[in-house]
C-alpha cells in the first residue's frame, strides 16, 4: 500500500485495487487548552483503544445505513488491524483525501462552537429546530462556516448539490439519533462528511465518537465509554 496522507485521527492509504485504506489511531482530538472535544483541531493526547472503538463504531453504522438503502464508501473492516476499506471518492472541496474538504453539522441542541458563536441568543443545551451547518475543514482558519452562495460562488458545492447534501445529512442523523435513543443516549450534535463516488452523493468518512457529542442523561460521554456500548 502506498501512504497518501497523515491524519490527525487517520493515515490514509491507497491500495492495489484502487481503493483506500484507512488506518485508524488512537488521538484524541481537542484545544489547545488540552480539553478532549470532537469539534476540536488539534490532538490533545492518545488512549488506548480509541481506534479500535471508532472502527468498531463507524463499521456499525456504515452497515446499518447500508441496510437503509443509504451509499456510502465503507467496504470492509479490520478490527484487528484498525483498518477499513472504502471506496476511492471525490470530496467536495478538495477533490480526494489528501487536503481539504467540506464538514456537514447537523445540530438537535446548542453546544460547542455553537454557543461560542452565538453566546448572546442561545445556552448550552438549548434544543435547536435541527440546525444545518457546513464548514470548510481548514484547521488553519478554525474551520469557518460557509453558506449555500459561498459554496456555490467558490465553484465547492452547486445549489442542487447543497439540498442534497442537506436532505441526506437530516436522513443520515435521525437514524444514528434514534439508534443511539434506543441506548438511552442523546445526541446533541453530529458532523459528517460527503463525496462523490460514479457522480453519486455518498457518505464519506467514519461515524464514531469522535464526530458526535452524545450524552447519558446530563454525563457527556468520552470516547471509550460511547464505542463500549457497541
Amino acid at each position: 500500500m502506498k501512504l497518501i496522507k497523515t491524519g490527525k485521527t487517520k493515515d490514509v492509504y491507497k491500495d492495489i485495487d484502487g481503493n483506500y485504506v484507512l488506518i485508524f489511531k488512537d488521538s484524541v482530538t481537542g484545544f489547545s487548552s488540552g480539553q478532549s472535544d470532537p469539534g476540536g483541531n488539534l490532538v490533545v493526547g492518545s488512549v488506548d483503544g480509541v481506534a479500535y472503538g471508532a472502527l468498531k463504531m463507524s463499521a456499525y453504522y456504515f452497515e446499518l445505513l447500508a441496510k437503509q438503502g443509504i451509499q456510502t464508501h465503507y467496504i470492509s473492516s479490520d478490527l484487528s488491524k484498525n483498518e477499513m476499506k472504502v471506496c476511492p471518492v471525490k470530496l467536495f472541496g478538495s477533490g480526494d483525501f489528501t487536503s481539504g474538504g467540506l464538514e456537514f453539522v447537523l445540530r438537535y441542541k446548542a453546544s460547542g462552537s455553537f454557543v461560542r458563536r452565538f453566546s448572546l441568543y442561545c445556552r448550552e443545551g438549548q434544543k435547536l429546530p435541527k440546525v444545518f451547518e457546513v464548514t470548510l475543514k481548514d484547521d488553519s482558519s478554525d474551520d469557518p462556516p460557509v453558506t449555500q452562495e459561498i459554496l456555490a460562488a467558490l465553484g465547492l458545492m452547486s445549489p442542487v448539490q447543497y439540498d442534497i447534501v442537506r436532505n441526506k445529512t437530516i436522513l443520515i442523523c435521525d437514524i444514528i439519533r434514534d439508534d443511539l435513543a434506543s441506548r438511552g443516549l442523546e445526541l446533541i450534535d453530529i458532523k459528517l462528511e460527503f463525496g462523490l463516488l460514479d457522480g453519486v452523493i455518498t457518505l464519506v468518512d467514519e461515524i464514531s465518537p469522535g464526530n458526535m457529542r452524545v450524552y447519558k442523561e446530563s454525563e457527556k460521554l468520552d470516547y471509550l465509554s460511547l464505542s463500549s456500548l457497541f
